[in-house]
């Protein structure tokens, strides 16, 4: 099954970067706040409402009886539209060891 989803990315990314990389991973699609990545660049969203429909179109391979203007085919409508910015990952801080009450490191013997 198809979906088609209207993105809003903002934050970095030209034309020609998107289409070097080819590809993008989408993660938590269905829940309130997904996670887009576009090669080493992460977006952060949240679904919002659009002013109006937003229709989806396809270019048919026939053209249309002047060949300068393509023939279109709709595909589908969407009243929402996900809204992505871009965000920097830094790498976690590695975890301070639990010091006991003089100040010692404390080692656990599991």
């Amino acid at each position: 099954m198809d979906m088609y989803i209207l993105l809003e990315v903002t934050g970095i990314i030209d034309s020609e970067a998107l289409l070097k990389n080819g590809s993008c991973r989408i993660l938590g699609l269905t829940t309130a706040n997904p996670i887009l990545q576009i090669g080493n660049n992460v977006f952060t969203g949240e679904y919002k409402e659009t002013f109006g429909t937003m229709m989806f179109f396809d270019e048919n391979d026939d053209q249309g009886q002047n060949s300068d203007e393509p023939s279109l085919g709709y595909i589908c409508k969407a009243d929402r539209k996900l809204e992505l910015h871009r965000i920097i990952l830094k790498p976690k801080k590695p975890l301070e060891e639990p010091k006991g009450k003089d100040g010692t490191s404390v080692t656990s013997t599991k």
